[in-house]
């Protein structure tokens, strides 16, 4: 039975960054993830979330944030390097009696459709990080969850609810610039594992206003 991928980039740990400072801190059964960011962002209320340019206009060049997992002694078993506008949010699922956390990082480039913050879910164990892959899926790939203007996403039981709109384009000729698809995604986790199922159908949906039905969406 396949399980998810461990995607965890282990640091030294003694070479901590002094311009890091902690900003969110979560329970994970007998160990605790949390996220370091550079201190200039840490002091903010929002994190930096928002500021529509994946934190560039920050002189020096802000740090890179980090996940950081601790035992129940409070010693540092390992660290993850990931995006500089991040944040940590717990799920209401469990995978084993294992939390299911969201690490959030926002690639909003301030204009534009498609961009916007991108969602990985996934475990702590003492072995490590484990994100969310589902089933079948190339793993040197690792699956997010976008919001932006085209997409969205909801949590639902067992799982996560995902919408999306592009154009349409036809398999001959050029696109006539006013068809559009919308994709319908459930990402369940089920035994274990995540499965992801997918329908589509002609029309058009921007993260604007209401979230779709999830009669839309497959079982």
């Amino acid at each position: 039975m396949m399980r998810w991928p461990l995607l965890l980039l282990l640091l030294p740990l003694a070479a901590g960054a002094a311009d890091l400072k902690q900003r969110q801190c979560f329970p994970a059964q007998e160990l605790r993830v949390c996220l370091w960011q550079d201190a200039r962002l840490a002091a903010r209320q929002d994190g930096g979330f928002g500021g529509g340019s994946e934190g560039d206009g920050w002189k020096p060049a802000l740090a890179q944030s980090e996940l950081r997992i601790y035992d129940s002694q409070g010693g540092q078993l390992s660290r993850l390097r990931v995006g500089r506008v991040s944040k940590l949010e717990r799920t209401r699922l469990s995978d084993g009696g294992k939390p299911v956390f969201l690490l959030q990082e926002d690639h909003s480039a301030g204009f534009g459709s498609y961009s916007g913050v991108e969602a990985r879910p996934f475990t702590v164990g003492a072995r490590g990080i484990r994100f969310a892959q589902p089933e079948g899926r190339d793993p040197a790939q690792p699956f997010a969850m976008a919001n932006a203007l085209k997409s969205g996403w909801k949590e639902a039981p067992n799982g996560f609810l995902l919408a999306s709109c592009a154009p349409d384009f036809p398999a001959k000729g050029e696109w006539d610039g006013e068809t559009f698809r919308v994709s319908y995604r459930r990402l369940k986790l089920q035994d274990g594992q995540w499965r992801l199922t997918e329908r589509s159908e002609r029309g058009f949906w921007e993260n604007e206003g209401a979230f779709p039905a999830e009669r839309l969406f497959p079982k």
